[in-house]
């Protein structure tokens, strides 16, 4: 009979007497503790019961029975004080359990609690009475046992008490309790595998703690669902060594006391093939706690299944490997009684596959996990190295198990004891070869592999191991596919975790992958190292067994010359890489592979063909490509693939780039299942054949550099969606090649105009005409292009019309317009229109492009302004004014703008006051650049500043609290040669030295402000100015942080005067650091060094300073504030406020241009501006209308503002009318006010 709790895992054995019973009286040991006994053994529970009290009066031996025990049953019954030796049984128990080695459970067996805590009742006279005939020592122990033990939570059994259910009660509290104590002691266990070599035991003498198996036994519990009166059947999966069975084991320990039948049949697989297992056995091993008389096999169906359906039951299969051993052992599982569990262990999903109700697949441990593992057998039960040395060489051990239980403790176990040398041998052995106990595990899953499955398992280990699964599959799936669907044997592999496919990928783990190569490397099959496969191609001998050759030609010193008829034997070979881990373009003049008599290449097999450098100019006639799935010759000497056209039915990528011979394109005409098709810096091809229209699945075509390209063909590929036709400078006519475009790029190319049917590409997204030189105009159908996010003009230098309503084009992200020669803007990029029948257009228009994120408008002259109401494109981050030479002012801009270029904005003088509205950004680094904008007044550049500082107050905690504390929140630079007088320090050179008070950093102080007035000496260049700074008190605790003042740009600049850069970092990392300081620490002076540098450049610090913004009491930065003043009435909501004020000013200016006052505009919202934040009236109305009228951001829309009702196109509600009056007449008030005050002066 099968031994059902027992297992050949690290699980240890359990004690010999788990149990021990403490009771007094032959009644009691023939009738209550006998029945009780029996139930503890049936669940398979050790008992020690004492039947020799009277033969001895020696309790050595008999406390040693206590000290093996885990759980003590004191039943106390009115017999109880009679005897001394339960009294000195208890008195040890006590011991043990105030040693924490025991635990107690008292049971009351009809006698009183209270008599039995007191010692009083029939109980304590007879204590009393046995007290007389002992000394005072051994009284006083027994009265603490019998004071202390009763207290504890027990059972009471009265005279009219069930007790076969108190039995049941008491069982179930005794399988609680031990599996609790199996919770903190069970190990990893190791993969049991027949024949393997045994695990090396743990060097240390306890078992290891439960590194993250805790949460993997809470979430397996889960599934059990007791509240589910139906049978559950889970399935239990992972890869080999993962943890399967000591999880079930853990969980049908601690529940087994729940079901009145429990098995847990262990390593079903090694049962099966060792023919111990069957159906009957199992059978019996359910029915062996039952009174069955007959055997299994002699009982009716009828009566096994009435048998088996009157108890529920526990059953776990554990490490099933095929589904028949489920199909045999379970059966319909018609005789399972409902309310039953059962739990199927496996390394094999297929095999669980509509056999179970759910499935729990066990993930590999944490880093930290993994790690405190490792190290717990690697240091002699320590969790972490006790050298610095090993510390290194442990991280490497754990990445390489990669959360692999087994593996992190066989190599542990391996490595203990062992010196640093050792440990950096067995790593680089791991490099080539698995470890062979672990091997002989994973040998276990690869024998249950048939041939096919055992080939691509391989080939994915030695040549795939990390690829999109997608284009693995395809490579895999035609090797025999008359015979098998290599499509769902990757899925095997994968249900059997010798794989993982996840996000769409093919991986596998490091342990399988070093396995896979070990085998992959016998029997020459599959070659990678250059010296067998340099003897392979010379010798040829066993050729025609080789399946993969993949040379590294980096590796070879010198050309290698081979024979016409290297691959004539290898009929074979599926997958051949020629290729360069140094340099793809392989920067030698020619491939190092000679053929001088030619090249035979019979082969018809091939799936995967890599030659870089190819020396041919074709592939030879003997080469049949029916298998060719993927053919990559870039950098080659090819001018056409092959004579004539031949059948390439399974072909999908070809990539001929940087063939600069190649003429010719004819071989392709039957590959109409390719998909991706590069001819980048084909340079020779002057044109496409129409006969490509035959291939139907083509997605993407990379022309890019094909600079003798001439024209497209008249064809439709109906599945094109990326074409990539930059610097095609030959190219003067683009026509519409599918209807299915998403993407397209005709930068650099010479058209002059695109087509009147560019509206036929619903789906473009990205249209990208940067630097058409040729090109002199736009479709107006352009506008028509709903889907389209980028529109690139940048360097159009001949486009002088901009006919697109691009207020129609809804999704549009990206602008770029610089370069350009543009004259008339689109109305919405201009200032204002003086005709009043165009306001709501250009309302609508601007509303229309809310979604814009980038615009560029560098470059153009056209520009002098921008208008007021762009502050209404609330999603732009981006607002390039780089070079616009007329541009003057800059009004109100969006509240989500991260950078303003305005660099070289020679006539910029003005701009807004506030620059924006502030608002918490989702990137809270922002740049204002106004390099070279050497016009700009004195009043700008104390707004840009003061807008910095509280944006960078607002930012503040946030960034610290995303880890961002050194960086600059707020970087800007602007023409000057002195700091701003506002700074606290100030000093000539690049170094400050400063010494601070005691508490000059305390909670609020909350931005540092740092400044370097740079002079250059007008040269281009690329640079960055970089800041140093360290802080240090007199007891000598330091703080040191780095931050990033300005430049750093991507293209070099010239800047042609001093500039002064300042940056706003947040003071939270100096802040944090003092508060956890003690208390002491604080009242102490600090010496602070700030150094300025310029890194990559020629510039040189001619002046520094260093400024700390505190927050006044009761001061309070205000989300959406207008002003940077604060009411100190707590934050606003910044969407409620910025509505209101945006759609305030724009009716301001509506009603002025009304009334012909249009000019003052601009002068009238500076005014207004200045007053508008001390008027209460804004911040009540605001509350007041958040839920009338405006559609504000935090309901989804786009913020646009309501048409006033004398300009709506529709009238709107009366409610809406009310609040849009209201409105209008406070700006009429503002207006009259500006009116007598400009009036008065």
């Amino acid at each position: 009979m099968l031994t059902v709790a027992s297992s050949s895992s690290s699980v240890q054995s359990p004690p010999q007497n788990q149990v021990f019973l403490n009771f007094r009286g032959k009644q009691l040991r023939y009738g209550f503790v006998s029945h009780l006994e029996k139930a503890l053994r049936r669940d398979g529970i050790n008992v020690f019961v004492d039947k020799n009290e009277t033969k001895g009066k020696d309790l050595s031996s008999l406390f040693s029975r206590i000290e093996e025990s885990r759980i003590a049953l004191a039943i106390f019954s009115s017999m109880y004080t009679e005897s001394k030796w339960c009294l000195n049984e208890l008195e040890k128990i006590k011991e043990c359990v105030d040693l924490g080695k025991l635990v107690v459970i008292p049971i009351f067996y009809k006698v009183d609690t209270d008599d039995v805590k007191n010692l009083n009742g029939v109980f304590g006279d007879k204590f009393w009475e046995l007290a007389k005939t002992c000394n005072g020592e051994k009284f006083e122990k027994w009265r603490q046992a019998l004071q202390n033990i009763p207290q504890k939570l027990g059972f009471t059994l009265g005279e009219t008490s069930d007790e076969g259910d108190y039995i049941n009660q008491i069982v179930g509290e005794v399988v609680k309790v031990l599996s609790s104590d199996l919770e903190r002691q069970i190990p990893i266990d190791n993969h049991p595998c027949s024949g393997a070599e045994k695990t090396p035991e743990a060097a240390p003498d306890l078992p290891p703690p439960l590194f993250g198996i805790e949460n993997r036994l809470t979430q397996l519990e889960m599934k059990l669902d007791f509240e589910c009166e139906n049978t559950i059947t889970i399935g239990v999966v992972g890869m080999p060594g993962i943890g399967k069975t000591t999880l079930t084991k853990m969980l049908y320990e601690k529940w087994r006391g729940e079901f009145l039948r429990c098995v847990f049949l262990h390593d079903v697989r090694k049962l099966w093939k060792d023919c111990k297992m069957n159906r009957d056995i199992f059978m019996r091993e359910l029915l062996k706690d039952d009174d069955v008389k007959q055997e299994v096999s002699d009982l009716s169906p009828e009566s096994l299944k009435a048998l088996l359906l009157s108890k529920k039951s526990l059953v776990v299969l554990d490490n099933v490997s095929d589904k028949s051993q489920i199909e045999t052992l379970l059966g319909e599982c018609d005789w399972i009684k409902r309310g039953s569990r059962i739990f199927i262990t496996t390394s094999d999903k297929s095999v669980i596959k509509g056999v179970v109700d759910d499935t729990y697949e066990v993930l590999r441990l944490s880093g930290r996990d993994s790690f405190q593992y490792f190290s717990y057998f690697a240091f002699s039960g320590k969790l972490c190295p006790p050298e610095d040395n090993f510390l290194n060489l442990s991280r490497l051990f754990v990445d390489y198990a990669k959360g692999n239980p087994l593996a992190l403790k066989i190599l542990g176990v391996e490595l203990s004891e062992k010196d640093e040398t050792h440990w950096e041998e067995t790593l680089r052995d791991l490099a080539q070869s698995p470890n062979k106990t672990i091997q002989s595990v994973l040998q276990i899953s690869y024998n249950g592999l048939g041939q096919f499955h055992k080939d691509v398992f391989l080939d994915v280990a030695c040549f795939f191991r990390s690829g999109d699964e997608n284009y693995v599959r395809c490579l895999v799936e035609s090797c025999d596919t008359d015979l098998v669907d290599a499509a769902s044997e990757i899925k095997d592999l994968a249900s059997k975790f010798l794989i993982n496919i996840s996000g769409g990928r093919v991986e596998m783990h490091d342990l399988l992958y070093t396995f896979g190569k070990e085998l992959g490397s016998q029997g020459s099959r599959r070659l990678w190292n250059h010296k067998g496969v340099v003897g392979a191609l010379k010798k040829r001998k066993g050729a025609g067994s080789v399946r993969g050759i993949f040379l590294d030609m980096s590796e070879l010193k010198e050309k290698l010359p081979l024979d016409r008829c290297t691959f004539t034997e290898m009929r074979n070979l599926r997958y051949l890489k020629f290729y360069s881990s140094r340099c793809h373009r392989e920067c030698e003049a020619d491939c190092k592979l000679n053929f001088p008599e030619g090249l035979d290449f019979p082969l018809d097999e091939v799936r995967y063909l890599f030659w870089l450098k190819f020396p041919l100019k074709k592939l030879p006639k003997d080469f049949n490509p029916k298998n060719l799935t993927d053919l990559n010759m870039s950098f080659s000497e090819i001018e056409e693939l092959w004579e004539g056209v031949k059948d390439t039915p399974k072909l999908k990528w070809v990539d001929l780039s940087h063939s600069s011979k190649l003429c010719n394109l004819t071989g392709l005409l039957n590959a109409e299942s390719l998909q991706r098709l590069n001819l980048e810096g084909c340079t020779s091809l002057e044109e496409l054949p129409r006969e490509m229209e035959r291939m139907k699945c083509l997605v993407f075509l990379n022309m890019r550099g094909c600079t003798s390209l001439r024209v497209l063909p008249h064809m439709n590929l109906i599945s094109m969606k990326t074409l990539i036709l930059t610097n095609c400078s030959s190219l003067q006519t683009f026509r519409v090649v599918s209807d299915n475009l998403e993407t397209l790029h005709l930068d650099g190319s010479a058209i002059g105009q695109l087509p009147t049917n560019m509206w036929k590409l619903q789906r473009l997204i990205v249209l990208n005409l940067k630097d058409c030189k040729m090109l002199v105009e736009l479709p107006e159908c352009l506008g028509k292009l709903k889907a389209l996010q980028e529109l690139v003009l940048s360097g159009c230098s001949k486009l002088k019309t901009f006919p697109i309503r691009i207020e129609n084009m809804k999704s549009l992200q990206l602008l770029l317009l610089d370069g350009t020669s543009i004259t008339d803007m689109p109305k919405i990029l201009q200032l204002n229109s003086s005709k009043v029948e165009d306001w709501p257009e250009l309302r609508r228009g601007m509303n229309g492009i809310s979604s814009l994120q980038r615009l560029c408008l560098s470059g153009n002259d056209i520009i002098t302004n921008l208008r007021i109401d762009i502050s209404l494109l609330c999603h732009l981050k981006l607002l390039d004014l780089k070079f616009c030479k007329n541009l003057t002012s800059i009004p109100l801009l969006p509240p989500n703008v991260e950078i303003l270029d305005a660099h070289g904005c020679g006539k910029l003088k003005t701009v807004a006051t506030p620059m924006a509205i502030l608002k918490h950004m989702e990137k809270v680094h922002s740049k204002f650049i106004f390099t070279n904008c050497n016009s700009l007044e004195q009043a700008a550049k104390n707004s840009i500043t003061t807008y910095a500082q509280k944006k960078s107050q607002l930012d503040a905690l946030r960034c610290y609290k995303e880890g961002h504390a050194s960086e600059a929140l707020f970087i800007t630079s602007f023409p000057g040669s002195e700091v701003p007088s506002w700074f606290d320090h100030r000093m000539i050179g690049s170094t400050l030295k400063l010494k601070f008070p005691p508490h000059w950093c305390d909670n609020r102080l909350s931005t540092i402000v740092l400044c370097a007035v740079v002079a250059f000496q007008n040269e281009i260049n690329s640079f960055s100015i970089e800041c140093t700074c360290e802080f240090k008190n007199e007891l000598g605790t330091c703080t040191r942080f780095s931050s990033i003042l300005g430049g750093g740009w991507i293209e070099p600049r010239k800047i042609d005067s001093d500039h002064v850069f300042i940056g706003y970092t947040s003071s939270s990392h100096i802040t944090n650091h003092v508060e956890g300081s003690p208390e002491h620490q604080k009242c102490v002076p600090t010496e602070a060094s700030i150094k300025f540098k310029v890194i990559d450049g020629a510039g040189e610090i001619v002046n520094c300073g260093l400024s700390l913004v505190y927050e006044e009491p009761n001061h309070v930065v205000i989300e959406g504030d207008c002003s940077g003043t604060s009411s100190g009435r707590g934050l606003s909501v910044v969407e409620s406020t910025m509505s209101f004020a945006t759609r305030f000013l724009s009716v301001i200016l509506r009603l002025l241009r009304a009334i012909g006052l249009h000019l003052l505009g601009a002068n009238f919202i500076s005014w207004m501006l200045k007053r508008l934040p001390h008027q209460s009236i804004v911040r009540s109305k605001d509350r007041e209308i958040k839920g009338g009228y405006l559609e504000g951001r935090e309901r989804g829309g786009s913020g646009t503002e309501k048409e006033a009702p004398w300009l709506a196109d529709e009238k709107d509600d009366d409610e809406e009318e009310k609040h849009l009056l209201m409105v209008s007449n406070i700006a009429i008030v503002f207006a009259v006010s500006y009116l007598l005050s400009q009036l008065a002066t």
